[in-house]
């Protein structure tokens, strides 16, 4: 099980230059957990975009993962990695969410180089 990061969705559907690495951590979409602030993530920055027919199709592939709200303690574990990490909230949210669910997070955003338990995915030199 992983958990994605916006980063990563955003990447696949808007083909970035990430995107073939990206899709590969979408594969098995059965295999994916996604916090509740992804899908906000997603959605709002394709709508925000113009992208009204993406940010559905986004939601509906989501749909086929399993979902995580923030809880009292996905939110107190979040605002103690934020702390910790200087994460921002939203990304502390899902930091959280892969670790309270024991999951490897996948992502493009290097705000999360470095922490234990996550794959960043860049640029090959």
């Amino acid at each position: 099980m992983k958990v994605i990061d916006s980063s990563v969705w955003l990447e696949l559907v808007t083909d970035g230059p990430l995107a073939v690495r990206c899709s590969e951590h979408l594969a098995d979409l059965a295999e994916v957990v996604t916090p509740s602030v992804v899908l906000l993530e997603v959605y709002r920055v394709l709508r925000r975009q113009g992208r009204e027919r993406a940010a559905l199709r986004s939601v509906g592939e989501m749909e086929h993962t399993r979902f995580v709200a923030v809880d009292t303690h996905v939110a107190i574990t979040a605002a103690d990695l934020s702390i910790d990490h200087g994460l921002a909230a939203a990304d502390a949210l899902i930091y959280a969410t892969a670790r309270l669910e024991g999951c490897e997070l996948v992502t493009a955003d290097t705000d999360f180089r470095g922490l234990p338990g996550v794959t960043l995915i860049e640029a090959e030199d």
